[in-house]
C-alpha cells in the first residue's frame, strides 16, 4: 500500500510532461502522415525520404507548436478548474499598471541578460541544435511567431509546470523544494544544453514568482515577456543593442534587479 502510494505521488508529479511529449509526438506524427498523403496523392512517392520528411516537419514546428499548446491549455485548465487551482487573477488592490510593466521589463531583462551571456561566451559552440532549434523556431512568420512561440506557448508551459505540476509537488515537500523540482523538469522539457541551463534558472523565478503570487496571470506575463524578447531584439535599433552582448548584459542585469526588488517589495505589501 506504501509502494502503491509512493507511486501515485510520482505519477502526479510526472505525468503533464507525459501528457506534454505524447501530444507533441503525436501532432508531429499527424503533420507527417499528412505530408506522405500529399506527396503519394501528388504521385511523388519517389521523392519521400527521411530528410524531405524531416524539412517538413521543421518548416511547420511552429504550427505544430501552436497546435500542442492550445491543447495542452484545454487539458491542463480543465485538470486545474477541477482542483480549484485555477488562478489568474493578479489579485492586487493598488493600480495594476506598474505591477504588469515591472513584471514585463522584468522578463524582457533576464532576457537581454541570458542573451549577452551566451553571446559573449559563445555558448553555441556547446550545441549544435541551438541554433538550428532557434531558427525553426522562427520559421512561420512573425504573427505566427508571436501568437505561438510568444504567447500561447508560455501560457501553455504554465498552467504545466506552474499550475499543475507545482502545486502537485507542494503537496508532498515544501515550497522551496518544490521550485527546485519544477524548474529542473521545466529545463529538461527544452532538451538542449543551453536553453536546458537558461530554462532552470528561469523555472526557478517563475516558480519563485508564482509562489508569492499565487497567479498564473503573474507568471505567464514574465514568460511571454521573455519569450517575446526574441522577436522584439529583432527589429531595428534594438536589433544593434543585441549586437552588443556586454551592453545587453549590463543593462539586462541592472533592469532585472530593480524590477525583481519592485515585485518583491508588491508581494511583501499585498
Amino acid at each position: 500500500m506504501k509502494q502503491d502510494n509512493i507511486i501515485k505521488k510520482i505519477w502526479l508529479c510526472i505525468y503533464p510532461l507525459i501528457f506534454w511529449a505524447v501530444n507533441q509526438f503525436a501532432v508531429g506524427f499527424l503533420f507527417q502522415l499528412y505530408f506522405l498523403f500529399d506527396m503519394t496523392n501528388k504521385g511523388r512517392e519517389n521523392s519521400i525520404t527521411t530528410q524531405s520528411l524531416s524539412e517538413f516537419t521543421s518548416k511547420n514546428i511552429v504550427l505544430i507548436l501552436l497546435i500542442t499548446s492550445v491543447i495542452n491549455i484545454l487539458f491542463f485548465a480543465f485538470m486545474l478548474k477541477r482542483n480549484n487551482k485555477l488562478n489568474i487573477g493578479l489579485n492586487r488592490k493598488e493600480s495594476k499598471i506598474p505591477y504588469v510593466v515591472s513584471l514585463t521589463v522584468m522578463g524582457i531583462s533576464f532576457f537581454m541578460l541570458s542573451s549577452g551571456i551566451i553571446d559573449m561566451f559563445d555558448l553555441t559552440k556547446y550545441s549544435d541544435s541551438y541554433d538550428t532549434i532557434i531558427s525553426s523556431l522562427s520559421s512561420g512568420g512573425i504573427i505566427l511567431n508571436i501568437i505561438a512561440v510568444g504567447i500561447i506557448a508560455p501560457i501553455s508551459e504554465e498552467l504545466m509546470i506552474r499550475g499543475v505540476t507545482y502545486n502537485n509537488l507542494k503537496k508532498y515537500i515544501k515550497p522551496s523544494a518544490a521550485i527546485l523540482v519544477q524548474a529542473l523538469l521545466f529545463g529538461m522539457m527544452h532538451m538542449n544544453i543551453i536553453q536546458s541551463t537558461y530554462a532552470v534558472v528561469a523555472g526557478l523565478i517563475l516558480g519563485y514568482i508564482y509562489e508569492k503570487s499565487n497567479s498564473l496571470l503573474v507568471s505567464s506575463i514574465f514568460h511571454i515577456s521573455f519569450n517575446i524578447s526574441n522577436h522584439l531584439f529583432s527589429v531595428p535599433l534594438l536589433s544593434d543593442l543585441a549586437g552588443i552582448p556586454a551592453l545587453m548584459l549590463i543593462i539586462g542585469i541592472i533592469s532585472f534587479i530593480y524590477t525583481f526588488k519592485y515585485f518583491n517589495k508588491k508581494a511583501v505589501n499585498n
